[in-house]
């Protein structure tokens, strides 16, 4: 695997955390119908939106681990 390959894969992997972690969660808190919820309803559904956005990095990580892709 070249630098450059390694590089756009890695920055693919970065991109990919972020929106899952980081943007989609701050999407999701904005909705109206999660912003007028209770503060702990609306806590649980980021923090499930958070969690899947994390654990399906985590698998998909470990799938192209084991194919050879990264």
């Amino acid at each position: 695997m070249s630098w450059r390959n390694a590089y756009v894969r890695g920055l693919l992997v970065f991109v990919y955390f972020v929106i899952a972690t980081v943007i989609v969660p701050d999407f999701v808190v904005r909705l109206d119908s999660v912003a007028g919820a209770s503060t702990i309803v609306s806590d649980v559904v980021v923090l499930a939106v958070w969690g899947v956005g994390l654990v399906a990095g985590l698998y998909l990580l470990r799938r192209f681990q084991r194919t050879g892709l990264i």
